[in-house]
C-alpha cells in the first residue's frame, strides 16, 4: 500500500461530533519535513501545496484523486480532495455525520455540507456538484489559514510601480 494511501486511510480520527486536530496523520502547524517525498505543484508568497504518493486514496470507501497539502510559513493547514460519482459523496457524507454529527448546509449552488467553524478553528467542507458529478471535500485549520488571507490582502494593498495613479 502507499505511504499517501495508508495516511489518509487513518485521517481525521476522532470521536463523534470533534473535528480533527490534524489531516492524514499530520498535525494541524506541522512543518513540511513531516510529509516525506512532497512535490510542490502550487505555490504563491502566502502558501505552498505539495501532493505525495500516486494522487490517489480512499476515506471511507470514496476514491479521491488529486489529494493537495497546503503550508503557509512551514505549517500545515489546508487539504482538498476531488471525487466524482454520487456514490463518493454518499460514502464521504455518512463518514462526515459518523465523525462530526450533522453538518450545516453551506449556501452555494452546489451540495456543500459543513462542518466546525471559527469556534472551533476547524472547518471542514464536503462539496458536490450534480451538474458536473464531481466534488471536493476539503479541511482548513483556520487560525493559519486566516493569518493567509490577511498577508494576501496586505500584499494586494501595496502599491506597485506602473500601476496608475
Amino acid at each position: 500500500m502507499k505511504p499517501f494511501l495508508i495516511l489518509l486511510l487513518v485521517s481525521g480520527l476522532a470521536a463523534a461530533g470533534n473535528l480533527p486536530e490534524g489531516f492524514a496523520g499530520l498535525p494541524w502547524g506541522a512543518p513540511l519535513a513531516a510529509l516525506p517525498n512532497a512535490q510542490q505543484i502550487a505555490g504563491t508568497q502566502q502558501y505552498q501545496c505539495y501532493r505525495t504518493g500516486d494522487k490517489t486514496s480512499v476515506i471511507a470507501g470514496a476514491d479521491l484523486s488529486q489529494a493537495r497539502l497546503c503550508f503557509s510559513d512551514d505549517r500545515f493547514y489546508f487539504a482538498q480532495m476531488e471525487f466524482s460519482g454520487q456514490d463518493n459523496q454518499d460514502k464521504l457524507l455518512a463518514y462526515g455525520k459518523a465523525m462530526w454529527g450533522e453538518p450545516k448546509l453551506g449556501q452555494r449552488f452546489t451540495d456543500a455540507y459543513v462542518w466546525g467553524g471559527p469556534q472551533e478553528g476547524v472547518y471542514i467542507e464536503l462539496e458536490f456538484s450534480k451538474n458536473d458529478d464531481r466534488g471536493t471535500l476539503a479541511y482548513v485549520y483556520l487560525p493559519i489559514y486566516k493569518q493567509t488571507q490577511e498577508a494576501a490582502k496586505a500584499q494586494r494593498a501595496k502599491p506597485r510601480p506602473g500601476s496608475g495613479f
